[in-house]
């Protein structure tokens, strides 16, 4: 009897050995993979971080819905909106900005898309454009409301009715879209213009929506030297004048 104990004492000592040795061999094999995963894992945060850093500037519901487009791994939808005036896909500012949000963000976390039509604020309401805007679901939505088309053309309160129209016709359709207003670029020596951008940043401010005040990166628009930042019929801005208001909307959406 103390024969067999002493056998099955032996069997159960070499079980423990072996399954211990074993598992700790596992564990050293292990080890560099569970490292190389935890080095990915802390470089994916370090990213989400960085990006969320560039997006800093942003209203509060875009960068929520920034952070669920990452998590969802789909990218987040930023659409240009306006007249003529602020490009298209290869001129004007447009390029210049969407490229290097692109750029600072990757392909795989933002699209950027332009829309422009040249036409006044009324003509786009009666043409049931906003319909057109919603179907792109964006969820940031840049806007230049048509104010310089509409000067001479629409009154700025009959303006500011029709950049709620359309505000509102996307917001039926995407509750979580987030709007940003821009102005055109100025015109020298302007005498109503100027009055009517203003009207347009205070309904920003009175409805509580972000403005780019990118005027105040150019020259005096009553000073000769703003001639220089626009073509000599003052139909659209010149190269200069493109990299001003571009440069002015890149440092604001991605902080740098």
């Amino acid at each position: 009897m103390k024969k067999i104990l002493t056998i099955l004492l032996g069997f159960s000592c070499a079980a423990v050995l072996y399954f211990g040795q074993s598992h700790w061999n596992q564990r050293i094999e292990a080890a560099p993979k569970e490292a190389a995963e935890q080095k990915i894992t802390n470089r994916q945060k370090d990213l989400y971080g960085q990006l969320l850093a560039h997006s800093s500037k942003w209203p509060a519901p875009a960068i929520e819905q920034f952070k669920k487009a990452l998590d969802d791994k789909r990218p987040f939808k930023v659409l240009f909106v306006g007249s003529p005036a602020i490009g298209s896909a290869t001129e004007g500012t447009f390029p210049i900005v969407r490229d290097q949000l692109i750029q600072t963000f990757g392909q795989k976390n933002m699209q950027v898309s332009i829309k422009t039509y040249p036409l006044t604020s009324t003509q786009f309401i009666a043409a049931n454009k906003q319909k057109e805007i919603a179907e792109a679901h964006a969820d940031l939505i840049v806007i230049e409301p048509f104010i310089l088309l509409n000067n001479g053309e629409v009154l700025v309160e009959k303006t500011l009715d029709d950049l709620t129209l359309l505000m509102n016709g996307i917001k039926a359709k995407n509750p979580k879209t987030t709007f940003i207003l821009q102005p055109s670029y100025p015109v020298y020596k302007a005498m109503i213009y100027p009055s009517q951008v203003d009207v347009l940043r205070k309904y920003a401010e009175e409805k509580h929506l972000t403005y780019l005040n990118h005027w105040t990166a150019w020259p005096d628009p009553n000073t000769v030297a703003l001639k220089e930042y626009l073509l000599p019929d003052m139909s659209a801005p010149s190269e200069k004048g493109n990299q001003v208001w571009s440069h002015y909307l890149i440092k604001y959406f991605t902080d740098k």
